[in-house]
Order: C-alpha cells, then structure tokens, then sequence
C-alpha cells in the first residue's frame, strides 16, 4: 500500500513541475518564428518592388504627358536612365511606350509609335498596329475621333531573394514577372517620336 501511494506521490510531482518548460515551448515556436521572419522579408521585397515601379512609371507617364508632339530618340531612351534611378537597387525594368490615335472612320487606332529603350533587362518587343486593337473597350477608354494616348508599359522580372524550400512552398511566394499598363492622354495633341512617319 505505501509503495502504492508514492508511486502516486511521484506521478502527481512529475505533473506539476514545470522545470524545462519555457525550453520544450521554445522547441515548439522556434520553427514558426523563423517561417514568419522569412515570410516577412519576402512578401516585403515583392511589395517593395512593385510598389516602386508602378511609383516610377506614373512619375514618367507624367513626363511624357508633358512633352509637345515629337519627343528625340535620345530622350526615349533617356527614360531608362530615368527609371533606373527611380527604381535603385531594384530588379531590372523593361518598359514600352506605345502612342495611339483613334480614327473613327475605321473605328480602329492608328498606331503612331511603339518603341522600347535598351534596358538591362532587354528591349520589349514594339507593338504592330493590327496587336493595339485589341485593347479597344478592354484596357483603352473609348476615345473620340482623332483623340489621342499613349501606353506606358513597365516589365519587372521579380527573383526571390531567398532560394530556399521554404521560400518557394510554404510561403508561396515564387519567381514572377509583375508589370503596370498605364494609359494616359497627352496635354498636347499626341505625342510621336523622332524619325517615325506616322505622325502626319
């Protein structure tokens, strides 16, 4: 019977003691701590690096907006110098800036210009006149004849900073391309570029 009772006592004691506990919670949180660490950084980067593109495309959408009918070769390709400073340290962004005019007698856009600066990240291909149709009632508002646009578009090869399993899977955050399309009107009539022969 006594040896009963301190095998009782003994079970009771091991139960209530709590030596080692912060150490076995520890053991048990220290995984989700690092997840949530590495998540945090990551999902950072990728808003980071959109946010600061899409701040830099509007901010040269605003300069192009401003510029009077015909803009040099120089200064087309000047805006990936631009945008290079205004995105530091970033990804490498490929941009193309595409000028319609609406031509109702057609009901179809004259293409006045596609052109894409040498970037680090490449050149993107220039639009044909028959491709630009296809935004019409989708990504271009309705415009009225002979209303001019033109098309900021902004490529950004987004790369994980963090190559790891736990990065790609348990985070689900992967290697991706992210991009702006912004459209906007000129103040002045249409904006063309140097050496086209479109803008007549």
């Amino acid at each position: 019977m006594t040896a009963m009772r301190q095998l009782r006592h003994r079970f009771a004691t091991f139960l209530r003691d709590e030596d080692g506990l912060i150490l076995a919670e520890s053991l048990i949180m220290l995984p989700l701590l690092i997840w949530a660490m590495v998540a945090m950084f990551i999902y950072w980067d990728v808003f980071r690096t959109i946010n600061v593109t899409q701040k830099a495309a509007y901010g040269i959408a605003d300069l192009l907006s401003r510029q009077r009918d015909t803009i040099s070769l120089n200064y087309a390709n000047g805006l990936q110098n631009i945008m290079d400073f205004l995105t530091p340290g970033g990804h490498p962004v490929k941009m193309r800036i595409t000028s319609i005019q609406y031509v109702a007698a057609t009901g179809k856009y004259k293409l006045l210009f596609s052109f894409s600066p040498n970037s680090k990240a490449g050149k993107a291909t220039p639009l044909t006149e028959t491709e630009v149709q296809a935004w019409k009632g989708t990504k271009v508002p309705t415009l009225n004849d002979g209303e001019s646009v033109f098309v900021l578009e902004t490529e950004v090869a987004f790369k994980t900073q963090m190559k790891t399993v736990l990065a790609g899977l348990l985070i689900g955050v992967d290697d991706g391309t992210y991009g702006q399309f912004i459209v906007t009107r000129p103040r002045h009539r249409r904006l063309c570029l140097e050496g086209t022969t479109t803008c007549t």
